[in-house]
């Protein structure tokens, strides 16, 4: 089947609905993985903190999940572009990686 604009437009906005896919730096495909680990609402995501859903992530798809997904998480659950994260942020976010692995 072929993909039409009106179609694409239509694909795209499937995870419009989700709350999880909706969050800042977050979409379908990155809800889905987050609910394969557990979490399945921003609440829940915010409560187990970018760490260690990173980590749960890297568990079940460890050549999947990169480190920038690191930063979309902390974004996501500060409200913040993952392009905007100081180096110190960052730096900070993949020591507290390495010190939980």
């Amino acid at each position: 089947m072929f993909d039409t604009p009106g179609r694409r437009r239509r694909r795209r906005g499937e995870g419009q609905q989700d709350p999880l896919a909706r969050m800042r730096n977050l979409g379908p495909i990155s809800a889905a993985r987050l609910r394969a680990v557990g979490i399945d609402s921003p609440d829940e995501l915010r409560r187990v903190g970018a760490v260690e859903a990173y980590l749960k992530l890297r568990e079940s798809h460890p050549f999947e999940i990169s480190v920038v997904f690191l930063y979309a998480l902390h974004g996501a659950v500060t409200e913040t572009d993952w392009r905007q994260l100081s180096e110190s942020t960052r730096a900070r976010l993949r020591r507290e990686v390495m010190g939980r692995t």
